[in-house]
C-alpha cells in the first residue's frame, strides 16, 4: 500500500489489490478530468456542450428531442443550449427533409474542429506522460490498459450497474 510519511498506518487488514488500484486510479482520473474541464472552460465549452458535441460526432445529426434526453433537459432547455452553441457556430439546426416538424442538430465544421482540438490536447498530454516512461514500463502500461478495457467491456456486456 502506498502511503505518505504523514499518513498513519492503520491496524486493519491490507486493502485488496482491486482497492489499491482503485485508490491510485481514482485520483489520477480526477486530476485528468479537472485538467480537461479547465481546457473546456478556457474554450467556453460547458459539459452539456461537450456531451452534445461528442454524441453528434459519434452518431450523426439528431432530433432536438434526443438532444434534450442526452443532456437531461426539457425541450425548451435543450433549445437554449443548442441556440448558444449555434451562435458560436458549433452546431446547426436543420429541418428534417421527410418531416419538417422535426428539427435535427448537427455539427458544423467549427464544432468538429473544436472537439478535435480538445481531443488532440488530451492525447498530447497522455503522450507526454508516457514519454517519461522507459520502453518496458510503456509496454506494460499498454498491456494493462488493454486488459482493463476488456474487463470494462465484459462488465458492460453483463449489464453490471457497478
Amino acid at each position: 500500500m502506498t502511503r505518505t510519511i504523514s499518513e498513519p498506518r492503520t491496524s486493519g487488514p491490507e486493502p485488496s489489490l482491486a482497492a489499491q488500484i482503485a485508490d491510485e486510479f481514482g485520483p489520477l482520473m480526477a486530476g485528468e478530468r479537472s485538467t480537461f474541464a479547465h481546457r473546456c472552460h478556457e474554450r467556453q465549452i460547458s459539459m452539456a456542450h461537450l456531451i452534445l458535441l461528442t454524441k453528434i460526432e459519434a452518431h450523426g445529426a439528431m432530433p432536438m428531442t434526443r438532444v434534450a434526453e442526452l443532456i437531461g433537459s426539457s425541450l425548451p432547455g435543450a433549445s437554449g443550449v443548442v441556440g448558444r452553441m449555434e451562435e458560436r457556430g458549433l452546431v446547426q439546426r436543420l429541418h428534417d427533409e421527410h418531416d419538417r416538424r422535426v428539427v435535427n442538430v448537427s455539427l458544423t465544421t467549427a464544432g468538429a474542429e473544436e472537439l478535435s482540438g480538445l481531443q488532440t490536447a488530451r492525447r498530447k498530454r497522455i503522450m507526454a506522460a508516457v514519454a517519461n516512461l522507459n520502453a518496458e514500463e510503456a509496454a506494460q502500461l499498454l498491456e494493462s490498459i488493454r486488459t482493463l478495457r476488456a474487463a470494462f467491456e465484459r462488465i458492460d456486456q453483463q449489464g453490471a450497474a457497478v
